[in-house]
């Protein structure tokens, strides 16, 4: 059941399904739909109408980054077939912050990105990146998307070569982990601005809202945590690549975009 309050917009048709059964509602007016549910029960109208535009709307960035990933893991694994080897690749295209700072190979900011330790390590990254990545496409689009991926791995890896020259402790680094970490940020900043906005309702944060946002922490800590644990794991480029994909959230998704539908189940 729905209360119906109207104003004088003309022109408008929608097509929504209600309590489970469809129904077309066609008026000469603007309908602003009041539901008595729970706020986050029912998507919200305009939601709806751009999920039907994108029927079919498939994340090809995301796909084809992985893609790559594993295609570079494959090629240096493969050794004599490829005329390489992962050491081979690592010394051309791992982070080194001497090569860095010192001779200027900046492109190791971005070749890093795409080069990993083994199997366990590529597997990791792209479980994540294909389960969060796909989310943050929709809402940004292929062409941002593509830009948040890399800024957010270059930045963490810049995030890397800081936290190295001041502690003064050089060792490669590779991993598409900054990258990664950049989608999580993006999707934190999502699920933050969405309780954010719901909390300033009559009702309040919807319980299943409340439960994705716990969730959401828990995970972003436990992934923080599991870096400052494992003395293996490059710490510095999560966090840079974090704090990055939240900022970029915040920079290119303003109020009124944005959907965490998939994420709410």
């Amino acid at each position: 059941q729905a209360d119906l309050y109207c104003d004088e917009t003309p022109g408008l048709t929608y097509t929504r399904t209600l309590a489970g059964l469809p129904a077309v509602l066609r008026y000469d007016m603007m309908v602003t739909l009041q539901f008595r549910r729970p706020a986050r029960e029912w998507m919200d109208m305009n939601m709806d109408l751009q999920t039907e535009k994108r029927t079919g709307w498939i994340p090809w960035v995301n796909i084809l980054l992985i893609a790559v990933n594993v295609i570079v893991f494959v090629a240096g694994t493969a050794g004599g077939a490829f005329g390489l080897d992962a050491g081979f690749l690592h010394r051309r295209g791992g982070l080194f912050a001497p090569l860095i700072l010192k001779r200027r190979e900046l492109y190791r900011l971005v070749t890093a990105v795409f080069l990993h330790a083994d199997a366990r390590h590529l597997m990791n990254n792209m479980v994540v990146q294909f389960a969060g990545g796909s989310i943050v496409e929709r809402n940004l689009g292929h062409l941002r998307f593509a830009a948040v991926y890399f800024l957010s791995g270059i930045i963490g890896n810049l995030t890397s070569v800081a936290a190295d020259y001041v502690t003064g402790e050089y060792s490669y680094s590779v991993g598409a982990s900054g990258a990664v970490f950049g989608i999580v940020g993006v999707l934190l900043f999502l699920i933050i601005r969405e309780a954010r906005q719901s909390n300033k309702g009559e009702q309040g944060i919807p319980p299943r809202l409340k439960s994705l946002l716990i969730r959401a922490g828990i995970m972003t800590a436990y992934l923080l945590y599991s870096g400052w644990s494992n003395p293996m794991i490059n710490q510095a480029a999560h966090v840079g690549g974090l704090a990055a994909g939240f900022v970029f959230g915040a920079l290119l998704l303003p109020d009124g975009e944005g959907d965490i539908s998939e994420l709410m189940g």
